[in-house]
């Protein structure tokens, strides 16, 4: 029903609700947001079509290059969303996140079969790929671990299993060789580079971080 208010010559004016409006911060984050997108989409058109040599983009800077870039700070700027909103998630939120991370994966695996030069993927080898999205992956997913007590026991067999059938990958990387893998050559300083900070942020890192967070939050109980 639509209220009515008295106006002062006493006669029955219709009450109209207020439009909601966004605070005054989040318009100028929305404003900010826009501004910065429209002025990249500026810097992409004329690096690539107008050919502006101060962008420093042309047709040699592939779409493997653009990730070596965003990768880990888009990682960076995902995993505190998904550590406080993971348990908000939908099934569409989720079946959303699968069907990007599938088409993902088809365009990788056309980019070396048909191939997409645009892409820059052709010629990297699974070392590669390690050394982009190892870090990154770790970093985003942090909300599947950090925070938790024991994992359950499906979980942990399923890990050991995927470790176990990665190790028996590394080795016939070296003595088979499986070139597309390019393990061969690297040595074990190499990989205590690659796995160095993903294997203690999860394990050492981030729940000591969150535990001192967490008791700076928390007053402890007397």
């Amino acid at each position: 029903m639509v209220e009515a208010r008295v106006s002062e010559r006493g006669l029955d004016v219709p009450h109209r609700p207020a439009r909601h409006r966004l605070p005054a911060r989040q318009r100028l984050l929305v404003a900010g947001a826009l501004t910065v997108a429209v002025l990249f989409a500026v810097y992409v058109w004329g690096g690539y079509e107008l050919g502006w040599r101060w962008t420093g983009l042309s047709n040699s800077v592939h779409l493997w290059d653009w990730l070596q870039v965003v990768a880990l700070p888009v990682a960076v700027g995902i995993a505190p969303l998904l550590l406080r909103h993971r348990r908000q998630m939908t099934r569409q939120h989720r079946t959303a996140l699968a069907v990007a991370l599938l088409v993902f994966a088809v365009l990788v695996a056309a980019a070396y079969l048909i191939p997409l030069g645009w892409t820059g993927f052709t010629g990297n080898t699974l070392w590669d790929w390690l050394e982009l999205m190892l870090l990154p992956l770790v970093v985003a997913s942090a909300s599947l671990w950090v925070g938790r007590g024991s994992l359950p026991r499906p979980v942990v067999l399923a890990g050991l299993s995927v470790a176990g059938a990665f190790a028996v990958l590394v080795a016939c990387g070296y003595l088979v060789p499986l070139t597309w893998t390019g393990f061969r050559g690297n040595t074990a300083w190499d990989w205590i580079r690659l796995l160095l900070v993903p294997v203690l942020l999860p394990t050492v890192l981030l729940p000591a971080l969150s535990q001192r967070v967490t008791s700076r939050l928390i007053p402890p109980v007397e």
